[in-house]
């Protein structure tokens, strides 16, 4: 086993806890044509009748990283993968180098075996596990910007999913020209989000508050003990993001309409799992929508649509950026609301129709943006509110 053999393996690991083909990808490539890599011109290429070397292992990949690029930035897609991904990373990276090393740079390392037996097994064996290990955070971390933000609406798991291809590709080239420092900045950034993860869930504990009847410990937002049910004296406003605002509620009824809208329990606040409209809460047993009902519901929603389509009408007056502004709060305050309860895979061919939607009202809304963004929100509003009432009604 040798000290290069030891870092390729280490840096390799944060690679493919982020992406599954990519990085498979990017080490193929390279040892197919080193020469190609910044630095890398005087290395010889290996044998190509090397497995991992082959054209069609090479296009393979290349297809799959294509794929998993553009997949990753759909919310969908990214969140019915998560939970596969941490076992089927760990399965590449462990098949990638296994023939990385054996096969296509057996003859630049060479082996070293200790009493007939190879170590580098070992560590090949815990990089698969780290691998899994690490996949699992991510999966974490995606469900909690699912938490904070379900369908987009601020492009933060874009631009989270875009930051990862940045690191996976910049991270191969560092792994090359400076594997020791690649290593050691991936596992202080892998550090520094335990850490964060850690301090986050430790602050949503410091948040809640006692129950006065029997003293168990609620969310900030809850108007009910989930425990003994009885109403809390003191209740939090919650923000766009899911988050305990410093403001008390002034009107329950609002609050927990409030609390729907986000998906949560309308009694102790609790994140629901599942579309069902009727479901029960699994903490404190409450069911959704017996109280307040659908159409209280859909009733809070259309004097929210009432008062954005005016305001959509004034910013429209801007061009472009209001225009911008007026969907992005359509989104988050009309839009999600309804969107949070309609099944993934049904509203995907529903999402697509209103891309399209947006992009020709877009151009529309450069210039008259006072017409086009005020039928462009009730146009978008009457569609997910029919979708709502119609699994209300089923």
């Amino acid at each position: 086993m040798t000290f290069v053999q030891i870092v390729s393996i280490l840096g390799m690991i944060p690679l493919f806890s982020m992406r599954t083909f990519l990085p498979a990808f990017l080490a193929a490539l390279f040892l197919r044509y080193p020469q190609y890599f910044p630095g890398m011109g005087e290395i010889v290429s290996p044998a190509t009748d090397s497995f991992i070397t082959k054209d069609w292992v090479l296009y393979t990949l290349g297809g799959l990283s294509l794929l998993e690029i553009v997949g990753d930035k759909s919310t969908e897609i990214r969140n019915f993968l998560k939970d596969a991904e941490t076992y089927l990373k760990p399965l590449i990276f462990f098949i990638i180098n296994l023939n990385l090393l054996d096969e296509a740079s057996v003859e630049v390392l060479g082996e070293v075996q200790w009493a007939a037996f190879d170590p580098l097994w070992i560590l090949l064996l815990f990089g698969t596990l780290v691998v899994h290990w690490l996949a699992g955070l991510r999966r974490d971390f995606i469900s909690f910007l699912e938490d904070v933000d379900e369908d987009d609406n601020f492009y933060i798991s874009k631009i989270s999913s875009w930051l990862e291809d940045s690191l996976v590709v910049f991270g191969f080239l560092l792994l090359i020209w400076l594997g020791l420092i690649m290593v050691a900045v991936y596992a202080a950034a892998i550090g520094f989000f335990i850490l964060l993860k850690k301090r986050t869930e430790r602050k949503l504990e410091q948040q809640k508050l006692a129950c006065p009847n029997c003293g168990k410990m609620n969310l900030p937002f809850a108007v009910k003990c989930y425990n003994c049910k009885a109403p809390q004296p003191e209740v939090h406003q919650i923000g766009v993001f899911g988050q305990r605002k410093k403001e008390l509620v002034s009107s329950l009824e609002k609050h927990r309409l409030h609390l729907a809208s986000h998906r949560k329990c309308p009694d102790c606040g609790n994140k629901l799992k599942n579309t069902d409209l009727f479901q029960q809460c699994d903490l404190c047993g409450s069911t959704l929508f017996d109280s307040p009902t659908p159409k209280e519901y859909i009733n809070y929603q259309d004097i929210k649509f009432y008062k954005l389509a005016g305001v959509s009408f004034l910013l429209g007056f801007i061009p472009i950026v209001g225009f911008v502004v007026s969907a992005v709060l359509a989104n988050v305050y009309l839009f999600t609301p309804y969107r949070r309860y309609i099944p993934k895979g049904k509203s995907f061919l529903t999402k697509i129709f209103i891309k399209i939607l947006t992009f020709l009202f877009f151009i529309f809304g450069i210039a008259l943006g006072f017409i086009a963004a005020p039928v462009y929100i009730i146009l978008r509003y009457f569609i997910w509110k029919q979708r709502f009432i119609k699994r209300s009604t089923t």
